[in-house]
């Protein structure tokens, strides 16, 4: 019996894509992208992130000058989105699940991400998407990021997801959007019926893809981030998700305390610890799946358990109920 390989068309052998190789896709608008700086420490290799550790994290390429290029992986170091963007979430929610997997797991990340896009941008229906693009009272910025992806977002991170697919399983979403755009159930619909479209046209199962929103920005100094409302429909997500699919599948990763770059983006050390509560979620309910955790607990050396809800809200203290511990799921009764 044939190991990891297939025959196709000519005898030739096509190589099967890896269980062990866990990809995910990130969507979202600026801050998905990234827009605070990249730092010496998210690039290099140290004890905290060796370069066995960059091997297993890799990025998708699929904005680059080089047409070659796109639809190939590459060492996952920042920028990851597109040469033109900066440290942002995906970052260190990549690097955790290198951390907190055992060694024989590689990570990737496939992002598609508009600045300052309203959720119409990612539509599945072209026209929808490419007339809220080119509509005259949508901002340049979205523009000229949304013309990487050929004024259809959706299009171009189905196409990059698939490739993905040739080399490993799609394990999970993680999203940024809704400083745009999120005032009501419309927006609500429209990221259930992104994810659920994502599911249909990849072949996936909701039971084994769950879906990690992030929420805004929270203060600027002592003021309310002009965007932190948002915050109400972002943590609405898990039990809208449940109402309309009848399951756990959503979460949502705190911003609380998160410093700010500037008044709607988070500092890079925000991202840095953003990315690890998306991974903070995301760990445990692969480890549920069967996945099999490092000896290493990913938490910053810190002496007390880091405890999160299923809501990504930090607790104090364990609740009655399912709590992540340390990046582990724990069931309080």
């Amino acid at each position: 019996m044939l190991t990891g390989q297939s025959m196709i068309s000519g005898g030739a052998m096509a190589q099967e894509p890896d269980p062990d190789f866990f990809i995910f896709l990130g969507i979202g608008q600026s801050n998905m992208q990234g827009k605070a700086p990249i730092g010496t420490q998210d690039t290099r290799s140290d004890e905290n992130f060796t370069d066995a550790d960059w091997a297993r994290y890799k990025k998708m390429v699929v904005v680059d000058s080089n047409p070659s290029k796109v639809g190939t992986w590459a060492t996952a170091k920042p920028p990851i989105v597109r040469p033109d963007t900066q440290l942002g979430v995906t970052d260190y929610f990549g690097r955790y699940l290198v951390k907190g997997l055992d060694e024989r797991y590689k990570v990737g990340v496939v992002v598609v991400a508009v600045d300052g896009c309203q959720i119409e941008a990612f539509s599945k229906n072209s026209t929808v998407a490419s007339d809220y693009i080119n509509a005259s009272g949508t901002g340049s910025w979205v523009k000229q990021a949304a013309a990487h992806y050929d004024n259809y977002p959706y299009g171009k991170l189905l196409e990059m997801a698939r490739i993905a697919q040739k080399s490993g399983v799609i394990k999970g979403i993680i999203f940024h959007q809704g400083e745009s755009g999120a005032n009501g159930s419309s927006w609500l619909r429209d990221v259930y019926a992104l994810y659920e479209n994502l599911i249909a046209d990849l072949d996936l199962s909701s039971d084994s893809v769950p879906f990690i929103a992030g929420e805004p920005l929270r203060m600027v100094g002592n003021q309310p981030a002009p965007a932190s409302g948002a915050r109400e429909f972002v943590d609405l997500l898990p039990d809208y998700f449940k109402y309309k699919s009848g399951k756990d599948i959503a979460y949502v990763a705190s911003s609380e305390g998160l410093t700010n770059y500037d008044e709607y983006h988070f500092s890079s050390e925000g991202y840095r610890t953003l990315g690890k509560r998306y991974g903070e979620i995301m760990l445990p309910l692969l480890l549920a799946q069967g996945a099999v955790s490092s000896t290493v607990v990913p938490v910053d050396e810190a002496k007390e358990d880091v405890i999160y809800d299923l809501l990504g809200r930090r607790l104090d203290a364990p609740q009655k109920g399912i709590n992540i511990i340390n990046g582990r799921k724990v069931i309080i009764r």
